[in-house]
């Protein structure tokens, strides 16, 4: 009987062994971050993350031109009636601070037709823009602002190189691809020094004006 006791000692280690084996997840201790379970469609769902166009909160940027003719028209030397004119290019943010309705900063350059001399200037502007109507792939908006003008030379010519420039006006988006959006206005434009100067002839203009947003 002695000689089995080496023997029977041998087999309880092994037993002991392949018990404390069975209850070690081995996956789980090797691979703490890896599943083998499939995610259900609910929770594939849940992980995407959803944002709806004009939304509280999000960002939008985008691009737009416009072109505008002086209401007034001045009379030149050679008797004829002249229009003064400019055309914009700008970009434009906007920030919606409640649903459909947005904060919008834009950054424009100007090329201004004027008598007396054309010149360039560099425009930046603050606004609100409501799309008071939303339908699936359009909607109608109001805006309104001011901005400051920075010219090379006076507009009017008779005014001078630093103005304000009030602006209201309507328009409408329409839905694009790729959750772009296009946008079309029409608005009043005005131009003047707020009688920051001596002379303050002022300019009113109405502009026609494109876009396309995309969002951040």
């Amino acid at each position: 009987m002695t000689f089995l006791l080496p023997l029977l000692t041998v087999q309880l280690v092994i037993a002991t062994t392949e018990v404390q084996l069975q209850e070690v997840d081995l996956t789980a201790a090797l691979f703490p971050s890896i599943s083998l379970t499939q995610p259900t469609e609910s929770e594939e769902v849940e992980d995407v993350a959803t944002t709806t166009w004009g939304e509280e909160g999000t960002w939008r940027w985008g691009i737009h031109g416009g072109y505008a003719e002086d209401l007034n028209p001045s009379w030149e030397r050679s008797n004829i009636w002249s229009t003064d004119k400019f055309s914009l290019l700008g970009v434009e943010f906007d920030y919606f601070i409640a649903d459909k309705l947005s904060l919008d900063i834009g950054l424009n350059i100007l090329d201004i037709r004027q008598i007396g001399g054309n010149t360039y200037g560099f425009n930046c502007t603050l606004q609100l823009r409501w799309h008071m109507v939303v339908k699936e792939n359009w909607s109608f908006f109001i805006e309104g602002g001011a901005g400051l003008l920075f010219t090379e030379h006076n507009v009017p010519s008779s005014g001078t190189e630093f103005n304000f420039t009030p602006q209201a006006g309507l328009g409408f988006s329409f839905k694009a691809e790729n959750s772009a959006r296009w946008l079309i206005g029409l608005r009043w434009h005005h131009i003047s020094n707020a009688n920051t100067d001596s002379t303050n002839p002022g300019r009113d203009s109405m502009m026609l004006w494109a876009g396309i947003t995309f969002p951040f």
